[in-house]
């Protein structure tokens, strides 16, 4: 921590010296300020999914911290942290094209404005702000959170047989994300034996987060598609390795049919799933399974859950497939389409008049914002249709 220059790098927030305090904070500091350190990494040294100057560096020491004979601080939550920051570093693939990109010849430039900004006040930032020259300096940092990836998959191997379970599925989730990294070619294979012995033994939550990690290693564990258990089964379908599968299209559709009851599988959801299971599993099965037919009790059983103030979860996977040319005519109308649109029409908390997100949604797809206009195709009959 010592041998960075913090006042050189700047966070979401600004410059980056009050990370070294939040940093020292995890290694024993009270509740109060070891809740505000998570806070810190979570918010400022990762912001919405977009890694800074600051954030390679943090990753790193975090890594070390948990890489401790005897690691302090909250194993679990940190653990999170770093796979939320694996996340927002390039894939092996296109990691040296970023790196080419984010460290010209000329460079130097950038060097300067990181450190300038950085230690302007917050008026200043704004006069000094360079679209572009931002842009490489988050893919910058990017590329050094990439770097960082074989520390911290190190790091998270050390607590795989942790006794607790929430940080064994962090664990999990760490080496799973960071074994495509080119230095770790030769530990992939030891990684999913380790978690495919684990799975056979593990409870619900891990056994299902277990499954999700596995397919991320690239395997196919057909073998979870038939667990007594659903959220399992849903994780272990979820695998890019059974893209193509029958059997795994069938698993997801059928969860959708409940989609409130697949939500209610998971005690505890894996870190890669953004909020809510079901959202997850419906934006995969629409893309894996693009047939309005297929979808459409999918798209209906989630219409319950729908909240006004966001939909995009739940309407937006659906909407492109069952409208893939906009609005259609009266007399163009499929039955999936006017069976969804008399839905939507009776659906109450969808018209909540504050519910501005529904139009945004709706307008890029070349569909009305117009609770009239969607009762009135649902009730074209089938006589017009075909006449």
């Amino acid at each position: 921590m010592h041998e960075t220059d913090w006042a050189r790098l700047f966070h979401a927030y600004g410059a980056a010296t009050d990370t070294p305090r939040h940093l020292a904070a995890l290694r024993g500091g009270r509740e109060a300020e070891v809740s505000a350190a998570l806070e810190h990494l979570n918010g400022a040294i990762v912001h919405q999914g977009t890694p800074w100057p600051a954030t390679p560096p943090a990753v790193r020491q975090v890594a070390e911290l948990l890489a401790g004979e005897h690691p302090a601080g909250p194993r679990c939550a940190l653990l999170g942290f770093l796979r939320y920051a694996a996340e927002a570093a390039p894939g092996p693939a296109e990691a040296e094209e970023c790196r080419a990109r984010a460290f010209p010849a000329d460079g130097a430039a950038i060097d300067a404005w990181e450190e300038v900004w950085a230690n302007a006040d917050e008026e200043e930032q704004e006069d000094l702000w360079d679209g572009e020259t931002a842009d490489l300096a988050v893919l910058r940092a990017a590329v050094g959170v990439f770097d960082a990836l074989p520390a911290v998959h190190a790091a998270a191997a050390v607590h795989l047989t942790d006794p607790d379970e929430e940080v064994r599925a962090a664990a999990a989730a760490c080496v799973a994300i960071t074994a495509a990294h080119p230095a770790l070619a030769g530990r992939r294979q030891e990684v999913v034996r380790v978690l495919t012995t684990a799975s056979r033994t593990a409870g619900t939550d891990e056994r299902a987060a277990l499954a999700f990690h596995l397919g991320e290693l690239g395997e196919a564990p057909r073998s979870l598609l038939a667990d007594p258990e659903p959220a399992v089964r849903v994780c272990a379908a979820l695998a890019p390795a059974l893209d193509g599968d029958e059997d795994a299209h069938t698993v997801l559709l059928e969860a959708l049919r409940d989609p409130a009851a697949l939500d209610a599988a998971f005690g505890r959801t894996p870190a890669a799933f953004p909020g809510r299971p079901r959202f997850t599993v419906s934006a995969e099965v629409c893309r894996r399974v693009p047939d309005p037919e297929r979808l459409l009790p999918a798209a209906l059983a989630v219409l319950p859950l729908l909240q006004w103030r966001y939909p995009n979860p739940d309407l937006g996977p659906y909407l492109p497939l069952l409208f893939p040319d906009g609005w259609p005519a009266p007399h163009a109308a499929t039955p999936a389409q006017r069976a969804y649109a008399a839905a939507l029409a009776e659906h109450e908390t969808l018209w909540d008049p504050r519910g501005g997100n529904r139009g945004a949604l709706f307008a890029p797809l070349g569909l009305p914002d117009d609770r009239a206009a969607w009762r009135a195709l649902s009730a074209t009959s089938e006589s017009r249709r075909t006449s």
